[in-house]
């Protein structure tokens, strides 16, 4: 019998279908198999989930208070099934093969996946040693399917090394570097502060862009701009001079502007812009960013799904250039004959020569669409990277994009002004890939020596300089490619990470203050960790791995050496930074300023405003206070009782705005489960936000016992819908399912009482 392989069921289940036609399915400690019969023989597909076994450290190690943290750097890392099932079942269905066949996902991931499935299979059946084989394939299609079965390979011990090199090494130092950091800033159990070798460095991207933002000083400027009358419509113009950084300048030039203008030049100029070059993985979750929104994570999960499901390639690649094997014809005349697509149809008139980026790789070609699909049988988010994805692969074969620009000047006295406008003279590639094209912005036809009286007066605008906007996800993934973090299989992950971690919030990411004190923690007092350089070494050491020029146990050694380095600057410095840290998450739990002190015009000590702050309580549960309240004093009128319940510890908490945008009284906060989808609280329960909250919760309440009632006929659906509104309402304290206590406006007394326990714990 023939056994094969692969990474997931969906993938052992297609290639099942392809080479068997209609396999019969069945399962092994509940996990999915496919066999069928052909001209070769017996033949069997199994779908792992992921990777087999994952690294560990031996449970001696498990106490992170009595481990030497260099004894963890040294200790011998063992390997632990993430499935027992999936174990039990290989090793079952293995020990009647006679011949394997490895057909994981073609990267260094799907490499060392293959190799760990192996190890487990040749422990049952070591005679199966001399013939196991490799299919590789990018895409989960009939054609591909079929000839990476008819050209089977060898499994690449290299390959799969750099992959378990960087499974060790990430252990190594996330492990040792987040237990010292965890250790010295006294966070335990579930508080731990998570440090990686990718991950520290990448945070530093974002809080280095923040630190340069908090840095801008805004300074003024002027700008100057005019109406000029023309028969087909009044136009505005522009002042020659972009910024006027003296206002008496900006106001000479209002004074010397005199009716009418004169057209001095109009000058036109065609410009061509080059189609894109094909997607490969930073590019594609670059788009997926700025064109549909979408995080680098999301986008490569649905990418995936997409691949999974036969319809784009594989999406994991570095290449940027299309193999001579692709059938580039039939592809694109099967997409030119979908309404979607069918600005692609000119192609087919001409010989297809598409563009080619700058970087080509053998294993995987760049992502492109394996079959024509109708966009609108896909379900959302799918629909949209498909047509991506197809409408980039168009693209590429596409003409360039033609526009004309043309600037006029003219003097009106003794100012000039100029007014610009840009049209599309020959969309060429932004016909099908749409994103690209932006709107005209036409002009009227203006000729030399036409006079243009002024309608109205000059006016100026006010401005100021603005800060360095913040990185989007997609330029953060840009910026870890040309900084050599992470690889394009992982780079999304990381990015995920630092927002999982707390460590940013929002989108584009906005570091916490936490975020910020571990980038200048380490920067002072560990700069390696702050900066790219030592993790991109070890990026290039791994791929050394792969070509066959290093070895894997050279390259954890070099790893472990360094990382004994940098444990001695944290150790010898922990105290100070545990400062640092510290004064960062002490600030996260500040959510802004206290209205009802604002008012009453009580202040801190320092004469800043009283702010209100979340407060941890015991067995997990968290409420928000104002610092105004005096502990010894609450009933006095100095003493700010204002006080409620947060959501407890199983939720990620961050001040997403000081004062509520909606009601403008309270702060309003985001709030997310471990696996739930981020939902916006306002502190203040009267809020508009809140009240239809409310208000949507006890409708799915009411209409989930009318559906009970109407089930076990036990009371009048009616009755219990009733009283599951109460008056109309929902109880407060079904917000979300969120909040563990009522969310009901506490009285002062209630208040005062939240405050007490809140200090004495």
């Amino acid at each position: 019998m023939r056994l094969i392989v692969t990474e997931k069921n969906n993938s052992a289940k297609k290639i099942a279908e392809i080479l068997g036609g209609s396999p019969k399915a069945d399962k092994s400690y509940k996990v999915p198999f496919y066999t069928w019969s052909d001209a070769d023989g017996e033949q069997m597909a199994i779908g792992l989930k992921g990777h087999v076994l994952n690294p560990a450290f031996p449970e001696e190690y498990s106490n992170w208070q009595k481990t030497d943290l260099h004894d963890l750097i040294d200790a011998e890392l063992i390997k632990e099934p993430t499935d027992k099932n999936v174990v039990r079942a290989v090793r079952k269905v293995a020990k009647d093969a006679d011949e394997l066949v490895i057909a994981t996902d073609f990267d260094r991931e799907g490499e060392l996946i293959g190799l760990e499935a192996l190890q487990e299979i040749l422990e049952v059946n070591p005679e199966l040693e001399s013939n196991v084989k490799r299919a590789r394939y990018s895409a989960l299609t009939k054609e591909e399917i079929e000839r990476a079965f008819s050209e089977l390979d060898e499994l690449s011990y290299p390959l799969a090394h750099a992959g378990w090199a960087r499974q060790d090494i990430d252990l190594l130092w996330g492990a040792t570097l987040t237990r010292a950091v965890s250790l010295a800033t006294r966070r335990f159990g579930s508080n731990f502060l998570s440090v990686g070798r990718v991950q520290s460095p990448t945070l530093a991207l974002v809080v280095e862009r923040e630190l340069e933002r908090r840095a801008h000083k805004a300074e003024p400027y002027w700008e100057v701009l005019a109406n000029f009358e023309h028969p087909d419509g009044s136009f505005e113009a522009h002042h020659e001079t972009d910024k006027f950084w003296k206002r008496e300048e900006a106001d000479a030039a209002v004074a010397g502007t005199k009716s009418p203008g004169v057209v001095k030049e109009v000058a036109s100029r065609r410009n061509t812009r080059k189609p894109p070059t094909p997607y490969n993985t930073t590019a594609f979750t670059t788009d997926a960013s700025s064109r549909l929104g979408l995080t680098p994570s999301r986008a490569m999960r649905i990418a995936e799904e997409l691949y999974m499901d036969g319809f784009i390639s594989y999406p994991r690649t570095d290449n940027t250039v299309y193999p001579s094997s692709l059938p580039v014809v039939e592809l694109v005349r099967s997409l030119a004959n979908i309404p979607d697509f069918e600005a692609a149809k000119p192609l087919l008139d001409g010989q297809l020569q598409p563009t080619r980026g700058r970087k080509e790789t053998t294993d995987h070609p760049p992502i492109y669409p394996t079959q024509a699909v109708y966009p609108q049988e896909l379900e959302g988010p799918k629909r949209r990277v498909y047509e991506l994805v197809a409408r980039r692969f168009l693209a590429t074969f596409a003409p360039p994009m033609i526009t004309e620009s043309t600037r006029a000047d003219i003097e009106a006295g003794s100012e000039t002004y100029f007014v610009r406008g840009s049209v599309v003279v020959d969309p060429g590639f932004a016909a099908i890939y749409t994103y690209a094209r932006s709107s005209d912005e036409e002009i009227p036809k203006l000729e030399e020596g036409q006079q243009l009286p002024l309608d109205g007066e000059p006016w100026i605008l006010d401005k100021e300089t603005q800060p360095p906007a913040r990185l989007s996800q997609g330029k953060l993934v840009e910026m870890m490619e040309e900084r050599g973090l992470g690889t394009k299989a992982t780079r999304a992950d990381i990015i995920q990470k630092l927002y999982d971690r707390g460590y940013v919030y929002a989108n584009p990411p906005v570091p916490s203050e936490t975020g910020i004190a571990m980038y200048e923690a380490f920067k002072r007092f560990v700069p390696e960790m702050a900066t790219p350089e030592m993790t991109a070494r070890l990026e290039a050491e791994m791929d050394q791995i792969a070509s066959g020029e290093m070895t894997r146990d050279t390259v954890v050694g070099d790893s472990r050496k360094l990382l004994h380095q940098t444990y001695d600057e944290i150790d010898e410095s922990r105290e100070d930074l545990a400062k640092v840290v510290w004064a960062g998450m002490d600030e996260d739990k500040f959510l802004g300023p206290c209205k009802v002190c604002e008012e009453a015009g009580r202040k801190r000590e320092d004469g800043g405003p009283n702010r209100l702050r979340i407060i941890e309580l015991k067995g997990g549960k968290r409420m928000y206070g104002c610092e105004g309240w005096i502990k010894d004093d609450p009933d006095s009128p100095d003493s700010c009782p204002v006080s409620g319940p947060l959501p407890g510890r199983g939720y990620d908490l961050w001040r997403l705005e000081e004062r509520c945008s909606v009601c403008g009284e309270m702060p309003r906060l985001s709030v997310k489960s471990f696996r739930g989808r981020p939902w916006k609280l306002c502190l203040n329960d009267d809020c508009p936000t809140m009240v239809e909250m409310r208000e949507k919760r006890a409708e799915r309440e009411a209409a989930k016992a009318a559906k009970a009632a109407a089930g076990n006929g036990a009371k009048d659906g009616s009755d219990l819908a009733k009283e599951a509104d109460g008056d109309g309402k929902a109880d407060a304290a079904k917000i979300a399912g969120a909040a563990s206590a009522t969310r009901t406006r506490p009285t002062r007394a209630k208040r005062a009482s939240n405050a007490k326990r809140a200090a004495k714990s």
